[in-house]
């Protein structure tokens, strides 16, 4: 029966004997694990085998040993009132002349300063009075041009009010070479107008000024017209050739531009164009803009 037990409590010793050895194991590599992890953060100090020395209170001993000196210090910090009596000595009188010029400069400083600012004020109200007058003229003016534009109101619907077939040829500007004594015009009928240009005349052509030539009644069909010019260099330059055709009811202009004529060139280098009066253009308001006037060749031979 004893043997029995025995065989039977055997295996059992063993699991034991086992379980203990896996946990001293587990134990052991735990504690090794700590025992690292505390070495990694341990800090090393130096251990001496004889106490340091160390001084204690050292301000203190310095403020014993310095009391007289430090006492000294702060009764100069008292105040103390004290009356002294000294003699007056002369002052200089070159300080004195100094602060009189000193005093003098300032004065006139402001003097020339006032003075400035007098003429300033003369000169801004000479500005408003010039412009004041300035104003006065254009004023003047403004009222001149409306009795002008008033009275050129008059001669338009005069003149173009009853309008009639007819032809009205200009002159305007300066030759290049050469220069006009008179300009020639003759009709396709055969009749013939000139007008002869003096030096005043001429001057006024070259600065915008504007000739009539020729006024009068046309037939309203296409035509040729002779225009010729005399004088200095021009008599040889022989006559030039405009082909139109006037508007029936209505006047036609013919202007001829002589600021490109030159006489090696004829008649040819005249700038020459037409247009026609329009009634029905109002006689206070200005005009709005039209397409730019027709122009026609003009020729040094006879079509």
């Amino acid at each position: 029966m004893a043997r029995v037990n025995e065989n039977r409590f055997r295996p059992l010793a063993r699991v034991v004997a086992h379980t203990a050895v896996v946990v001293g194991l587990a134990l052991g590599l735990s504690h090794a694990t700590g025992a690292r992890a505390q070495d990694s953060m341990i800090t090393t100090v130096k251990v001496d085998r004889v106490k340091p020395v160390r001084e204690k209170l050292p301000t203190l001993r310095f403020l014993k040993a310095n009391r007289d000196f430090i006492r000294a210090r702060f009764d100069r910090l008292r105040q103390e009132s004290r009356i002294d009596a000294a003699a007056a000595g002369e002052l200089d009188p070159r300080f004195l002349e100094y602060r009189r010029l000193l005093a003098e400069i300032a004065a006139n400083k402001d003097s020339v300063a006032v003075a400035a600012l007098a003429r300033e004020r003369e000169a801004l109200f000479a500005s408003v009075g010039d412009l004041a007058t300035l104003e006065r003229e254009l004023d003047q003016m403004e009222r001149l041009l409306e009795s002008q534009r008033l009275r050129l109101g008059v001669l338009q619907v005069d003149f173009a009010g009853r309008q009639r077939t007819e032809l009205d040829v200009l002159v305007t500007g300066g030759v290049l070479a050469g220069g006009v004594d008179s300009v020639v015009v003759t009709l396709e009928d055969g009749s013939r107008v000139s007008a002869g240009l003096n030096d005043t005349q001429r001057e006024s052509l070259k600065h915008g000024g504007v000739l009539e030539v020729f006024r009068g009644l046309a037939e309203p069909r296409e035509q040729v017209i002779e225009v010729a010019l005399h004088g200095d260099g021009w008599s040889l330059a022989g006559p030039g050739y405009v082909t139109l055709e006037p508007a029936r009811d209505q006047l036609t202009f013919l202007k001829l531009d002589l600021s490109q004529a030159h006489p090696s060139r004829g008649l040819a280098s005249v700038l020459a164009g037409t247009w026609r009066l329009d009634p029905s253009v109002p006689v206070f308001t200005p005009p709005a803009p039209v397409a730019p006037l027709p122009t026609v060749d003009a020729h040094q031979e006879a079509p």
